[in-house]
């Protein structure tokens, strides 16, 4: 905390006599306020979130079912189509916020 010495006293002396007196306008605070930015929305960034984290562990949840709890003695069809559809879910979930972060810039 730095103290005022006597200049800096005097200085503000000078200024608040010197300054300026503006006359009350009631249309300044509603002419700044409409030159403000509009303020964001966040509500669907959140929504977008909470999917993105459901997407998340419901693609965690089938590659431990896949590996783990999946009998893997006999291949149809169906499970190399389950498992393309996988692989491809992990992938976008994996480089979205990637690609994301990098378009900000």
């Amino acid at each position: 905390m730095t103290t005022l010495d006597e200049k800096d006293i005097e200085l503000g002396k000078i200024l608040k006599k010197e300054a300026y007196d503006a006359a009350p306008n009631q249309w300044f605070t509603h002419r700044v306020l409409h030159k403000l930015p509009i303020k964001k929305n966040n509500s669907a960034l959140h929504f977008a979130w909470i999917f993105y984290i459901a997407a998340a562990l419901l693609c965690i949840g089938y590659w431990i079912w896949l590996f783990f709890f999946n009998d893997n003695s006999v291949i149809t069809v169906r499970d190399i189509l389950y498992f393309t559809i996988a692989g491809i879910v992990t992938m976008l979930l994996t480089f979205s916020p990637l690609v994301a972060m990098f378009s900000r810039e």
